[in-house]
């Protein structure tokens, strides 16, 4: 049987923050799923993944724990209200999408669209956070190609030959100071 649902961990890139609880959700806007923890955002073509009526997606947010669920089973269709689940075993749940309470998805387009690559001579940065996003990302050679934005910029992640996926990882301060 082959499996009909989400292909990548995008999961492992959102916050687990009980203070911003949008940031613990992975969100689909136009096509594209966006999962950020504040340090780090990825956003991923949903042609990466064989979830069914995946244009239900458009406009829902999936919690990161039940999108990490969802991953368990072998065919996931997404509906109106949520996703339906189930494995060739007969073991089957529903997962509804998470309630916003009005909170609208943030603009992460606009986050990365203002990103400019420009030579740098060195940028600090959290090795755990470009882990996290290489894991979040689809990468077939398991590789990510890096362009630098300046020391306070960040850096955009792509993978060479995969279209519609970029992560931006945000600097960190080194010894109290970017410079």
């Amino acid at each position: 049987m082959d499996k009909f649902n989400f292909t990548t961990k995008l999961h492992v890139a959102c916050s687990d923050d009980e203070i911003r609880p949008i940031m613990n959700c992975v969100h689909f806007v136009g096509g594209f799923a966006y999962a950020s923890n504040g340090n780090i955002v990825v956003k991923q073509s949903l042609e990466y993944h064989s979830i069914l009526d995946a244009i239900n997606l458009d406009g829902k947010s999936i919690h990161r724990e039940n999108y990490k669920n969802i991953m368990q089973f072998e065919t996931a269709i997404a509906n109106e209200d949520g996703v339906e689940c189930s494995n060739k075993d007969g073991r089957k749940a529903f997962f509804e999408y998470f309630d916003r309470k009005g909170e609208l998805i943030p603009d992460f387009d606009k986050v990365i669209s203002a990103y400019k690559a420009k030579g740098v001579d060195f940028i600090g940065f959290n090795p755990e956070q470009m882990k996290i996003a290489m894991d979040a990302m689809y990468s077939p050679g398991g590789y990510v190609r890096v362009n630098f934005g300046g020391v306070d910029k960040g850096m955009l992640l792509d993978v060479p030959g995969i279209i519609n996926q970029e992560a931006l990882v945000m600097p960190v301060l080194v010894e109290a100071s970017l410079f």
